[in-house]
Parts: C-alpha cells; structure tokens; sequence
C-alpha cells in the first residue's frame, strides 16, 4: 500500500472538515439522532455507526489510492437530502403500515446513507462510491432496530429470560415471588428483569460486529450469513448465562448484606465478563474461518494493492474538488444561519412572553382544571379540561383540550410507538367557529378507559391534519408551514389535540365512537381554534 503524502492527508483532512460542515444541512435529523441514543438504551450503539463508516471509507479511499476525481452529482445529492430534511422538519409525513409498523418520510437512516453517499461522490466520484459501497449501505444502522422490534420481538424475549431465571432459581431450591418478571428472594432483596436484560443489546451490538467482520474478512454470502447469525445467537445465550450466574450471585449474598449492596456492580461485571468472552469466541471462530479462506485471498488482496501502489499517486486537491466544497460550505451557512435565527427568535419569544393562557369558557364548556404535560423534560402539551353543561344543570361531559408549543407532534404516532393500536382511525370534519376543522382521530381501550382522540395543526388560517387510510396502510400528514430558510415574520404551526373519555369499556368501538364524537363536536361549535392558538403561535 502507498504511504499517504503531505497533500493527500491534507486531502483527508478537508475532506473530514466538510463532511462535518456538511451536517449542518441535516442538522434536524441530527438531533433527532442524538435524542435517540441518548434516550434509547436499546439504539444507543448507533452512535458507534458514523464512526465506524468514517473509517472504513478512509480505508476503501486508501485502496483507491486517494483519488480525487469526485463529481459534482455529490453536490446535488447533498442539495436534494438538505431539501428532504428541511421539509420533513416543516410538515408530518408518516405511513403506518397495518398499525404495526410506522415510517416517518423520510426515515433518518434513509438521511444518514444519502449523507454519506452525497460526501464520497463529492470527493472519490463513482470509483470511490464502489469501493466503500459497504460504509455508505451501513450507514442505515445508525438506528440498528425499529421501534417495531421492541413491541415485537424485545418484550416477549423480556418474559423469555425472567422464564429462564425463574427456573433456575427453582433449580437452586429459592423459592420466589409470583411476580413473573421480579425476582424477590426477599421482601427486600431481589431482581427485576427489565426488557434491557434480554440480551438483546448485547446480540445486536455482537450481530453489528460480525458484519463488519464478515465484510473485512471478505468472506461469502455462505460464510457471511451463518456467522452473522452465529454473533447474534451468541450474544443471546451468553445473556441466558449471565442471568443464571446473576441468580447464584444473589443467592449466596443473601446472609450477606455486603454482597447484596454491591449487587448492581456484580451484574455489570458479570455482563462484561461474559461479552468479552463472547467477543474472544467469535473472533476465534471468524479467524479460523479466515485462514481456511487465506489462498484465495492472497490472489485477490496483495495482487491489487500491489497495482495500486505502483500506479502514479493522483492528483491531490484539483480547482474542481475546491468549487465543490465551496458548494457545500455554502449550502452549511445558509442552513446553518436559519437554525441559528430562528433559535434568536424562539428564545427572545420565550424570554419576552409569559406562558398563554386557555381560555376560561368555549362555546357553553366551562375550564376546569390546567396541566403542563412534559416529557424529558420537554414541554409537549398545556392541557384544560373543560366541562359542558348537563341536563340536570350540574356538570355534564367532559372535553380535555391540549395545545403544544411544539411544531411537529402526532398523538397518534406517539401511541403506535408505544405498541398502543387504535380500535377505530378515521377522519372527523367540524364546522366551529373558526371555521372549518380537518381531524385526524382515533379511540383507544386501555380497560380502564375507553378515549376518542382527535388532532390537527392549526397553520395559515385553517386547522388541518389528514389521515388517508386503507386496511393496510395508513398515511398521515401536514402541510408544510414555512417557505424557504431565513424567511421571518410567519406564524408557526401549533398541534392541537382533544380527548374525549368515557369509563364504559366493553361497548364496541364502532358504537361508542359516534357517542364520543358528539361530545367532541359540540365543544367544537363553540370554539375558535385559531384565535385560541395565535397566542401560541407568535415568535
């Protein structure tokens, strides 16, 4: 292999500093990437992905002899995934597929493949795309499982290790709790096998591994797809092995209150113990598969290198490669200015501005109570309950109110991905007094209650939001609210949405709907949604 000169690092130099600046562009799925692992246990080791593809495309570009023949389709790659993301954060766009599985246009890896796809086409052109095709495709990892998978496959594996454990421990003669999921060998000392205690973490992270493996190693499809699923299953029964080694742990500490306090500590280093050895195991395996592997590869490796480190070095930072990170520089100040006026904006409005008010009567429902409702620490609704009068003229259905200072917000995506099905979706059109209202609405049977919940964006004059639905596949959406960046002086959209309750549980949904409805519709006749959300709205 030819060694790197002074200019083609500072080739690889400016190549990094770009595509850094370059995020900027993306900044939106960005943060949405980083709230993600840091929130998620489960998606955390996405975080590892960028790194990891960053290296193994300087490692293709080595092979390629640092080629600098990029193209200006890089460029316009990067423009078309800037304008995606941008939308995507003006509008909702969500396909939920059987109301099992939902897909936000465009989903994040989608951003973070065409991200780097856009960055070596700019630099290393189509050769260096070929060669690092494997980096650009893993790129999709940065959230190594949908949501999807918890609900499907992460909570029933949970029930499958407390099973294991359970048995154990009955193996060892403790007796325990009838709790399926804690372990209590005393009132006060036990376990609880948390949906992050099925090793599924650890299969991931071990299955991620072996792909990066099976690919450096160049081993084929038949080779590649057993180890990979060789990794994963490994991660799992070694996880099977640390909980059994966890029961006896607890089970010798129990005259011990020493041990028991330094529980937590011993499951780590269990764990850890256990995926190095694991990690020991599967490399073994890998590199014996790579020797039985190591004639063909002499043919094949050395030979071309050999090639390549013969050949005339390539000309290092041409005029043309200069004008297109000029392009993307150019691109990153433009979005990166629009994210820092509108931050200006937003913290002047909540520095100036004290938190609106509901109002105290809509239409013929009366205020009740208000409530902030928060998710880490987020601000996501300010809630009212309003109640209607009765017959009897005491107080008579209830209607909760909520607005959000959040621009983009779906009750029903947020549902689906808690595993939460809706037992009816539909569409709900109301004339209020603001005009007319476009809902999206949906109800819910929890068993203790059954709710209709309905939302939309109120936007430009009108509150809108549109679901269009079939049996299998659901789109939701709003139109975007802002033109193009920089652009001031607008209102921002506000979601709204609106509950309705009722402690009856076993009628069918398709009966209690229209009961909720009307409720819903009542309080809507008397309400104006756009002056009630101006407050709101201004920046």
């Amino acid at each position: 292999m030819a060694k790197v000169s002074k200019g083609q690092l500072g080739t690889v130099v400016l190549a990094t500093a770009c595509a850094a600046a370059g995020l900027l562009t993306i900044w939106p799925t960005v943060q949405s990437l980083v709230g993600i692992w840091t929130t998620d246990d489960l998606k955390s080791m996405g975080m590892a992905v960028p790194l990891v593809c960053y290296l193994l495309i300087m490692r293709a570009w080595r092979a390629v002899d640092w080629e600098c023949e990029g193209s200006w389709w890089g460029v316009a790659l990067l423009a078309a995934t800037a304008a995606m993301v941008f939308l995507r954060n003006q509008m909702l766009l969500i396909v939920t597929i059987r109301k099992h599985w939902l897909l936000e246009i465009p989903p994040l890896p989608l951003v973070a493949v065409l991200y780097a796809a856009a960055m070596v086409l700019l630099f290393g052109g189509k050769r260096l795309l070929r060669a690092a095709w494997f980096p650009v495709v893993l790129m999709g990892t940065v959230i190594p499982v949908p949501q999807s998978f918890s609900t499907r496959v992460d909570l029933p594996l949970q029930h499958a290790s407390a099973t294991v454990a359970r048995a154990w421990a009955h193996l060892l003669g403790q007796p325990l709790t009838q709790d399926k999921l804690r372990l209590m060998f005393t009132p006060e000392f036990g376990m609880f096998i948390a949906p992050g205690c099925n090793g599924i973490r650890g299969a991931v992270t071990l299955g991620l591994a072996a792909v990066v493996v099976s690919y450096l190693y160049r081993f084929r499809w038949y080779i590649y797809a057993p180890v990979v699923t060789g990794a994963v299953l490994l991660g799992y029964l070694f996880n099977f092995l640390r909980l059994c080694l966890l029961v006896v742990y607890y089970k010798l500490a129990l005259p011990y209150p020493w041990m028991q306090h330094h529980a937590k500590m011993a499951d780590y280093g269990i764990g850890g113990c256990l995926f190095a050895c694991a990690l020991a195991i599967f490399f073994a395996a890998a590199n014996t598969l790579r020797g039985d592997l190591a004639a063909s590869e002499a043919v094949t490796g050395p030979a071309s290198e050999a090639s390549q480190a013969e050949g005339e070095p390539q000309p290092v930072l041409p005029g043309k490669v200069l004008a297109r990170v000029a392009a993307v520089l150019l691109m990153a100040a433009i979005f990166g200015a629009d994210m820092l006026h509108q931050d200006r904006l937003e913290a002047a409005w909540e520095a100036s501005q004290a938190q609106p008010l509901l109002p105290g009567r809509v239409g013929a429902y009366t205020l009740q109570r208000t409530w902030n409702e928060t998710q880490f620490g987020v601000l996501v609704y300010t809630w009212g309950d309003y109640a209607g009068p009765s017959a009897g003229g005491g107080v008579g259905e209830h209607v909760m109110l909520g607005v959000s200072p959040q621009t983009v917000h779906d009750a029903e995506v947020c549902h689906l991905a808690r595993g939460e099905d809706p037992t009816w979706h539909g569409q709900i059109v109301v004339q209020t007094a603001g005009g007319q209202v476009d809902l999206t609405a949906a109800t819910y049977n929890d068993g203790a209650t059954q709710e209709l919940e309905a939302s939309t964006v109120c936007d430009h004059g009108a509150c809108r939001q549109y679901s269009g639905a079939t049996r299998q596949v659901t789109l939701i959406y709003a139109r975007p609210h802002r033109g193009l960046p920089l652009e001031a002086g607008e209102l921002r959209p506000i979601p709204v949405m609106l509950k309705v309750e009722s402690l009856d549980t076993m009628t069918p949904a398709s009966v209690m709907e229209p009961r909720l409805a009307a409720t819903l519709v009542s309080f809507l006749k008397g309400a104006n949604l756009l002056s009630l959300t101006e407050p709101y709205a201004r920046q």
